[in-house]
């Protein structure tokens, strides 16, 4: 067999002997794809894979649109070049020829706009669900729907949506604001019962942690299932009658669940649960979802593809990749005294080799500009994390104080500073809206400044870029 590994993480068998119903209601699924399309390579094997996946599923699980319930669990785009570049669509097109049956909205999915959202809904063959999406006055959004019907095995099988509550405060949602989750499912449970639901089941982009509060909180409402995101974990757990389960990430893994429904007693069970590890020698792909992965390569500008430096080594996600980025943004605008930038806006290492444009859009992937600030010391301080949580330039923690690298001396509460973020710190943080209501704009694309530097400071295999980066920690308190 082509197909040498395939690691089931847990299985749980509940119920062994019977069945209520004359067939189970089989379903699937996967969480955080995040555009990662493409196999990844974990030594002399293949990780994950859009292709790979819809593979192992037709050879493993018997797989056939009809006879499953495929959902994801949000997060489906924002990630490496290909699926960024073309804003997701390439997500969409994978998902639709993989047999998707509906998405959660995540917090990434506002990453290119509601405009661009809505674009999705248009092409995807599946719907996007949240039910605790609302406009700012608490109405329910028309953006997505809330819940679907699905007639699984001749049972009808409500499926509800939680995108993460909260959601305005770490996405650019356009003022939709993620309501709590235990309201929304006591509005919603009873409403698809009503239409004829005889099983409910949750997909939310929410961790299991807040999941397992939510079973408990809601154990009256004979949920036997819930499926999570938003934290890229890959586990199950039963909580009373409910079993949460989370499905991993980057379509390096897949949870396959089967369930039952008792006419007599109205009850629905989880009759088995597994996992599955994607990694795989020479593994096979489904040739139609390759070959659209293919022609979008094709699609790719060349430009993006165009050599701008080169590095030995790669840089990493700790200090040597923030402190690159923020240094270029610092140097290429002469009028700012200080760089920041949140953890988690860089999204993947520079690898060794050539560096493109292709290289940066899956390092930097939101569609992000580039602010000047002016705050003052105090404020300043106030917004700077104490952790060590933050990326910097033109500042560094040093005995047990913030110093500023142009006086070398620590930031005075008194002073005026000029600080380069980017626009989602901006828009997510009421004290530097109110700090400064009117930034300047100094780049539209927060690549752009990065672009520059390498353009101006050549590198190549005789002079890597690694030597030209400060690596050393800036922000360790």
């Amino acid at each position: 067999m082509r197909l040498i590994r395939i690691s089931v993480v847990c299985f749980l068998l509940l119920c062994a002997n019977h069945l209520a119903w004359p067939l189970p209601i089989r379903v699937l699924a996967t969480g955080d794809m995040h555009g990662w399309l493409e196999a990844q390579p974990a030594g002399k094997q293949q990780l994950g894979g859009a292709a790979e996946m819809l593979a192992c599923w037709e050879r493993v699980e018997k797989y056939s649109p009809k006879r499953f319930l495929v959902v994801a669990c949000g997060d489906i785009a924002t990630g490496p070049a290909l699926s960024t570049i073309f804003k997701g669509e390439p997500v969409i097109e994978a998902m639709n020829r993989m047999g998707y049956d509906a998405c959660v909205v995540g917090n990434h999915e506002f990453d290119f706009g509601l405009d661009n959202l809505a674009k999705w809904e248009r092409s995807a063959k599946f719907p996007f669900l949240a039910a605790n999406l609302s406009k700012p006055d608490g109405a329910p959004s028309d953006m997505v729907l809330p819940y679907m019907l699905y007639d699984e095995q001749g049972v009808k099988v409500g499926v509800i949506g939680l995108a993460t509550q909260g959601v305005e405060r770490i996405a650019n949602t356009a003022g939709l604001l993620g309501q709590p989750y235990v309201e929304t499912l006591r509005k919603w449970v009873p409403q698809l019962r009503a239409k004829g639901a005889r099983m409910v089941v949750v997909v939310a982009h929410a961790p299991m942690a807040d999941l397992v509060e939510l079973a408990k909180a809601v154990g009256d409402l004979d949920i036997p299932l819930m499926l999570g995101g938003h934290s890229h974990e890959l586990g199950q757990i039963k909580v009373q009658n409910t079993w949460v389960v989370n499905s991993g990430e980057w379509w390096r893994g897949y949870s396959r669940i089967d369930l039952d429904y008792d006419p007599e007693t109205g009850k629905a069970i989880v009759l088995a649960a597994k996992q599955v590890w994607l990694q795989q020698a020479n593994p096979r792909s489904d040739r139609r979802v390759a070959q659209e992965i293919a022609r979008w390569h094709r699609s790719m500008q060349a430009e993006f593809r165009v050599p701008m430096g080169y590095t030995a080594s790669g840089l990493q996600r700790s200090a040597g990749l923030y402190n690159f980025v923020l240094d270029c943004w610092l140097a290429m605008d002469s009028r700012a005294d200080i760089a920041l930038s949140n953890y988690g806006s860089l999204r993947q290492d520079i690898p060794p080799g050539p560096i493109t444009k292709e290289t940066f859009v899956g390092v930097m992937p939101f569609t992000n500009s580039l602010l000047r600030l002016t705050l003052t010391g105090d404020q300043l301080l106030t917004y700077l994390p104490k952790d060590g949580s933050i990326g910097m330039a033109g500042l560094r923690w040093q005995g047990g104080k913030f110093i500023v690298a142009k006086t070398g001396e620590q930031v005075d509460p008194q002073a005026t500073y000029r600080v380069l973020i980017n626009d989602y710190m901006y828009n997510t943080n009421r004290m530097l809206q109110v700090a400064d209501p009117k930034p300047e704009r100094v780049y539209e694309d927060w690549r752009q400044p990065v672009y520059d530097w390498l353009a101006s400071h050549p590198s190549s295999k005789d002079k890597p870029l690694e030597t030209l980066v400060d690596l050393r920690p800036r922000n360790v308190p």
